[in-house]
């Protein structure tokens, strides 16, 4: 059994929020976590490609957990109906959808962070 996590960003292309590199390195760091189950998708996606990911994550893998890391430029208000990540607009009641089929398999955190860092300092090469 696996426990994956994906990490969601709203930085814009070639950055990162600080806080969700943060998170990642604590994570494989101190969290117990493989490098190879994290995913970090640091400026957005879109409603519908989290979804598939999601899905292929609980059809395809033996799992024993899924960490769904949500950073957004602002706070998210526990009465928003909605979020956005990077330009994408993703819908709370998609994210209760899993949080509901998965239980107590499922933990969900909102965060918030306007500093961000750019791939190079992060040690990234572009190619």
């Amino acid at each position: 059994m696996s426990r994956y996590a994906f990490l969601l960003g709203s930085a814009k292309e070639g950055f990162y929020q600080k806080k969700v590199s943060q998170f990642q390195d604590s994570l494989v760091q101190n969290g117990g976590f493989n490098e190879s189950n994290v995913a970090v998708f640091p400026n957005g996606i879109s409603e519908l490609m989290l979804e598939y990911v999601l899905n292929n994550c609980i059809e395809h893998k033996n799992i024993s957990n899924i960490l769904l890391y949500i950073c957004t430029s602002s706070p998210v208000s526990d009465f928003d109906k909605s979020f956005w990540l990077g330009g994408e607009e993703i819908r709370k009641s998609v994210i209760e959808n899993y949080a509901s089929r998965l239980g107590n398999s499922f933990q969900l955190i909102y965060d918030s962070d306007r500093e961000v860092i750019s791939e190079e300092e992060l040690g990234y090469v572009k190619c």
